[in-house]
């Protein structure tokens, strides 16, 4: 029975697990070519540069749709966005399918990138506007398990419908096809408006994005942590699949696609298993096991060893599952008591810089394998992998002791009892007295 003018809480949760739909399908689709590069690169006769931009457009493409439809979503509401978004995924799927030259390639993944740039940043505001208990750190897992869910299942679904059925590069794109008719539907029962500007005229424009002042130090963070996560995943999605045919001398594309799906699979696991692990930890282990992760390519790279490559695949996503759910809830979580009128806008800043952590190193790679060859390419990146990840630990930690330095000289102060004024806990947390328990949450982790 509704009351009080609500739905159902039924309804919420099948908007909740339909908007889940939405974002998986989307990324499966987008993630399908990765297994696909070295049979084209045969087919159509391109370079590794051009492989690896191929790959990259697909960012390229994705963070302007970014800019523009995630704040947009926060005023006009998500279900247009979302619609518009499932309309890419099938113009993505369109030319990939239709495609016989590099060019068409260029195109569908280009599609492919407006499509994931439009649902990235109004689906996760999709998914914390729908949880049925408001809970935040189930909404920024599901979101960032929703991303991995899709990138695993994509070169999968893909690399074993052209190795064993007719038609390799068109069939698995008209099987997308006929997934996206549930998600047509899921979109469809979505609430028509949940925007912040009823009653104005928004306006589209490209700008750069804009983070609230009072969210920014964690934001940074966690953006960086998410970004490094994302570019390592790039080299497993863009290089890895056709370096694992090469060195085994097989064709077979579900072998090169298991690499890109077991990063994603592992990361998904784990994001969905550590739910409950606090956000800063969560970030800091990430970027260890992404840095052993590299140290292991390396190994893996010198000795030729396919049992090493898969160890690597595997310990980086988890790495990638710590480090990119860890960013989120960190964001998600402040952005609920600080900024949630501007949620849309906030997650397509974060999304922006991720994509882009995820096309310019792969395409840097590109570069590097055409000038220099795979081994020293894969060394290179690796050692830069390393370096990032070690600084951006050590810059957590210091905004660690920022905080906590600040904390406590608040809660010191005759102010800090105070109605009205900002509450410590012993912790390190800062909120707003009066804001709630989620409020409490320590905006780092």
């Amino acid at each position: 029975m509704t009351t009080g003018g609500h739905k159902p809480n039924r309804w919420i949760r099948r908007h909740f697990h339909g908007v889940g739909y939405i974002l998986i399908v989307l990324l499966v689709g987008a993630n399908m070519p990765s297994p696909l590069y070295g049979a084209y690169r045969e087919a159509f006769g391109f370079s590794p540069v051009m492989q690896t931009v191929i790959f990259a457009v697909y960012a390229a493409a994705l963070v302007p749709a970014l800019l523009v439809f995630g704040p947009l979503s926060d005023a006009i509401g998500r279900r247009p966005v979302l619609s518009l978004a499932l309309l890419f995924g099938v113009l993505g799927a369109t030319l990939m399918a239709c495609a016989d030259s590099t060019s068409w390639l260029m195109a569908g993944r280009i599609a492919q990138g407006l499509s994931v740039g439009t649902c990235s940043a109004a689906g996760a505001a999709a998914l914390a506007e729908h949880e049925p208990d408001g809970d935040h750190t189930k909404a920024a897992t599901a979101a960032t398990a929703t991303t991995a869910v899709g990138a695993a299942l994509g070169p999968l679904f893909a690399g074993a419908l052209a190795q064993y059925l007719p038609h390799g590069f068109v069939l698995p794109y008209l099987v997308f096809l006929c997934t996206l008719v549930p998600a047509l539907v899921a979109v469809a029962l979505l609430p028509a408006s949940r925007g912040h500007g009823r009653g104005t005229r928004p306006k589209i424009r490209i700008s750069l994005p804009r983070v609230p002042h009072t969210i920014r130090a964690p934001f940074t963070i966690a953006v960086s942590t998410s970004a490094v996560s994302w570019a390592v995943v790039g080299l497993f999605q863009a290089v890895v699949p056709s370096w694992i045919t090469e060195m085994t001398g097989t064709g077979n594309l579900v072998v090169g696609g298991s690499a890109a799906a077991l990063t994603m699979v592992c990361s998904a696991a784990t994001q969905l298993s550590v739910r409950r692990l606090p956000p800063r930890l969560g970030q800091r282990l990430g970027l260890v096991l992404l840095a052993v992760g590299m140290l292991i390519l390396l190994l893996a790279n010198l000795l030729h060893s396919l049992p090493l490559l898969f160890v690597t695949t595997a310990v980086t996503g988890v790495g990638h599952g710590l480090a990119f759910s860890g960013g989120m809830q960190q964001v998600n979580g402040v952005l609920v008591t600080e900024a949630p009128e501007v949620r849309g806008s906030v997650l397509a800043a974060l999304y922006t810089i991720v994509y882009a952590g995820l096309g310019v190193p792969v395409i840097a790679v590109g570069l590097l394998i055409t000038l220099q060859g795979m081994d020293a390419a894969v060394v290179e990146f690796s050692l830069a992998a390393v370096a990032a990840c070690v600084v951006i630990m050590i810059a957590q930690r210091r905004a660690a002791r920022r905080t906590l330095s600040a904390s406590r000289v608040i809660a010191g102060s005759p102010m800090a009892d105070r109605p009205g004024t900002v509450a410590a806990s012993s912790a390190g947390d800062i909120a707003p007295q009066g804001a709630g328990p989620d409020a409490r949450r320590d905006p780092i982790g």
